[in-house]
């Protein structure tokens, strides 16, 4: 008998369906692999492990004081078993994550991993002031960043309502936030949608990738988002503060939207989510999460409003996996693969040499595993390439969470793991020659 689940991908509700494994044809990783491996851009003969830098059966949170904890708890406004781990970022040292605000129980969407006594705990990040619920100017429901490693500014997109039901109240316009880190966080602009390109009732603002079009620019120009409950693209321009949004056939799922994870077959009709973008600012890849399918648009495209996507879009290839989050690097694009509990690579600068051709005309073939663990890489999530050649990712037992299976006790272990890889790669946004550094662990 089918149970009907609520699915949460990245945070996303929808329905799904679970059944016992039936026709599962791509290959158990527990059968093959017993500890983390990863392979990188080398081929190296020994290769490093993949690191487990946080873990958590539950999130914790520092808190001012035990007080205010208790308070939170009491007044509903905190419950660690509805507390999910979202989106990644880094700069220099530092680590910040995003958690699901599927409701009011959790207390800060944006959170700052630091170290109190000797565990590994969530700061609210600037404060949790600055992420109170019902304050429009606060963040509502961050629910990805991407920190420009140049100038140490943080660009956060923000959903604006609690929860991702439907049509559900939204008080509060989806925004774009840019905090500046050397600054503690200090806000240095913010752009509320307006209703007509980003609704408030049904938008997830999912993903994004920052766009600076010539390589000699000093700021971001444009910003493209991946709005996952309207299906579509979003474009925000921060030279004339206007905004825009393009829809295509290639934003939604497909047939390959069933996949097994750990013996369910999950069915995942999640559209647009993943968006990536090559170092030299002319293309984005996206794509979503109920399919195996990758596409490319030129920039030239969505930098205009008028611009024709359905002329330029183009079918890439198949991904081993569905995916959920993906990250950029200089050399390569990276991603989970859902299904094998993986990591993976595709190396556009190999493939660009070996067929010989121009970006606008390369296809996946190229694909190489990073790191693959049937225990640790249960669901990675979100991923950022750090500028010492790390690939930072998150790992957050998503299937079991949908499940009602997660347990937060810690008698089965951990849930949720911030993970590190050497890859060899670089930020695509950072610029060459710089000395920015990335620490992570």
């Amino acid at each position: 008998m089918l149970t009907a689940l609520v699915l949460v991908v990245s945070g996303l509700l929808l329905p799904v369906s679970a059944a016992p494994r039936a026709n599962f044809t791509i290959r158990d990783p527990s059968s093959v692999y017993n500890n983390s491996i990863i392979k990188p851009l080398g081929g190296s003969a020994s290769p490093p492990v993949a690191q487990v830098v946080h873990e958590w059966a539950a999130l914790e949170y520092d808190w001012p004081c035990d007080w205010v904890r208790d308070y939170y708890a009491e007044r509903g406004w905190f419950n660690a078993s509805t507390n999910l781990l979202g989106g990644l970022d880094v700069y220099k040292n530092d680590l910040y994550v995003t958690v699901i605000r599927v409701s009011n129980t959790i207390p800060s969407g944006l959170n700052k991993v630091v170290q109190k006594n000797g565990r590994s705990v969530l700061q609210p990040y600037p404060s949790l002031r600055a992420n109170e619920i019902g304050i429009c100017a606060s963040l509502q429901f961050p629910f990805a960043t991407y920190t420009d490693p140049n100038t140490g500014w943080m660009y956060v997109i923000d959903v604006g309502r609690i929860g991702l039901i439907r049509n559900s109240p939204a008080p509060c316009p989806p925004k774009i936030v840019v905090l500046d880190l050397n600054r503690n966080g200090t806000v240095v602009r913010s752009h509320n949608f307006p209703e007509s390109v980003v609704p408030r009732g049904t938008n997830i603002l999912n993903d994004l990738v920052l766009d600076y079009v010539t390589k000699n620019a000093s700021r971001v120009r444009y910003a493209y988002i991946t709005d996952t409950g309207n299906a579509q693209i979003v474009v925000y321009d921060f030279q004339t503060n206007a905004s825009w949004s393009f829809r295509h056939p290639s934003m939604e799922t497909d047939e390959d939207k069933t996949v097994t994870i750990n013996g369910v077959n999950y069915t995942m009709d999640v559209p647009v989510d993943g968006i990536a973008m090559d170092p030299d600012f002319e293309y984005v890849y996206y794509c979503p999460v109920g399919t195996k399918k990758l596409h490319q648009i030129p920039t030239f495209v969505l930098r205009n409003p008028a611009g024709n996507f359905s002329r330029y879009a183009r079918f890439v290839g198949n991904k081993v996996s569905n995916a959920d989050g993906m990250a950029s690097g200089k050399r390569a694009i990276f991603y989970g693969a859902e299904a094998l509990n993986a990591l993976y690579r595709w190396d556009i600068s190999k493939d660009l040499a070996s067929q010989n051709v121009t970006e606008g005309n390369v296809t996946i073939a190229t694909e190489s595993l990073v790191a693959q663990d049937p225990e640790k890489f249960r669901w990675v999530d979100s991923m950022k390439v750090s500028a010492d050649g790390y690939l930072c990712f998150t790992s957050n037992r998503v299937n079991e969470y949908v499940a009602g299976t997660m347990d937060f006790s810690g008698a089965k272990g951990t849930n949720f793991r911030i993970n590190k890889v050497f890859v060899g790669d670089k930020p695509y946004l950072l610029k060459d020659g710089s000395d920015v550094g990335i620490v992570v662990g």
